[in-house]
């Protein structure tokens, strides 16, 4: 005898209460790789998870969606929890997910490698973005762990370089949930209330790529972007990276090296002065015996040319000298010559120039008066 036919609603009900009563199904865990993702602009998140040789859709409501640690994308084998629900209209079941987990080092290396493309697009790593460390801070910020060996090391390090500067701890969770999202209020509300730092140092010490993971989320890189106080990534040991290195300003390979990019070492900038004094006062005495030494040859040169040039001179005085005795009168009247000159003391030259009158004969040994009234 065949059973009496129920409606398709009442056939999808029945499953639901099935499924709805089976514990299992109500708490769930499910590995595998997500496929068809799809954002809706609720907020919700439509995907599917697939293994070898089956699939099964997910629902990610928007509440748990904001509270996701990491980018989702096709490929990444995800671990997910929640409950299984029979959706009645449509006749078919999905997860309701509650958490999604990557699973392994391979796939937490694949959402690194998608936050860092996504991030990179925007500009995020631009290098005209970065802004320069001051040479001389006053007071240097710390983001990290207060209970952590990395800010200990940090404060070390500056007073053992620099006295001079003001440390100011601003405690944060460096991993686990919600420690990026710390870290970013953090920065924002520096941002906000101690426009007064000049740097600021955001890291932790070394850990494994899960307890790093705070320094690869979105949230976290946006709030270091939009810091207007320069930032310096130190984020665990040398080799290991993080989005928070690419988006700083700079980026130190420890903390320990963070706090000696930070702030100068004033006891190499006093060597350094020393140094310069004492370049500065080899360089005055080699330029001072140089100017010297300029000097005496200048000297030396002018009083050579002094003593040619007064030699010339006496050379042309002695040769004028000769000359003038040559043509001296007295000496030419000395051989018996004389000169006769008129009442104004000329000399007459010609016998034309001879009138009436009395004129002076000049002799080598004297003159006379002579009157002439006939030419």
């Amino acid at each position: 005898m065949a059973l009496r036919p129920i409606t398709v609603t009442q056939l999808n009900d029945y499953i639901a209460r099935v499924f709805e009563s089976d514990v299992l199904l109500m708490d769930i865990a499910v590995t595998g790789e997500i496929t068809n993702l799809k954002l809706h602009s609720s907020g919700h998140v439509y995907f599917s998870i697939t293994d070898e040789n089956s699939k099964i859709n997910c629902f990610l409501a928007s509440s748990y969606a904001k509270a996701l640690r990491y980018e989702l994308a096709d490929g990444l084998q995800v671990v997910v929890t929640g409950r299984v629900n029979v959706y009645r209209k449509g006749g078919y079941y999905s997860i309701y997910v509650r958490s999604i987990t990557i699973s392994g080092e391979g796939d937490l290396a694949a959402a690194f490698e998608l936050m860092k493309e996504k991030l990179a697009k925007e500009g995020l790593f631009s290098p005209e973005h970065k802004k320069e460390l001051p040479q001389f801070p006053r007071k240097l910020g710390i983001l990290t762990s207060d209970t952590g060996a990395a800010v200990r090391d940090i404060i070390k390090i500056v007073r053992q370089r620099n006295e001079l500067v003001d440390i100011y701890v601003f405690p944060v969770k460096v991993q686990g949930e919600g420690a990026a999202e710390n870290i970013a209020s953090m920065l924002d509300l520096i941002n906000e209330r101690r426009r007064d730092l000049d740097v600021l140092i955001l890291g932790r010490g070394g850990g494994s790529r899960e307890d790093l993971w705070a320094f690869n989320e979105e949230v976290m890189a946006r709030a270091i972007f939009r810091s207007e106080i320069p930032v310096i990534s130190a984020v665990g040991h040398e080799t290991d990276f993080s989005i928070s290195d690419f988006v700083a300003d700079k980026r130190a390979e420890t903390p320990t090296a963070a706090a000696e990019m930070a702030v100068p070492d004033i006891g190499e900038i006093l060597k350094h002065i020393a140094d310069l004094k004492e370049g500065l006062n080899k360089g005055l005495s080699s330029k001072l015996r140089y100017d010297e030494l300029r000097a005496e040859t200048g000297l030396r040169a002018l009083r050579d040319s002094m003593l040619k040039y007064m030699e010339d001179r006496m050379s042309l005085i002695d040769r004028m000298k000769i000359v003038l005795e040559e043509n001296d009168p007295h000496r030419i009247m000395e051989k018996g010559y004389s000169v006769i000159q008129n009442d104004e003391g000329k000399a007459v030259a010609s016998k034309d120039d001879l009138r009436d009158g009395e004129y002076d004969i000049i002799f080598k040994d004297g003159k006379t008066r002579v009157r002439i009234s006939h030419v």
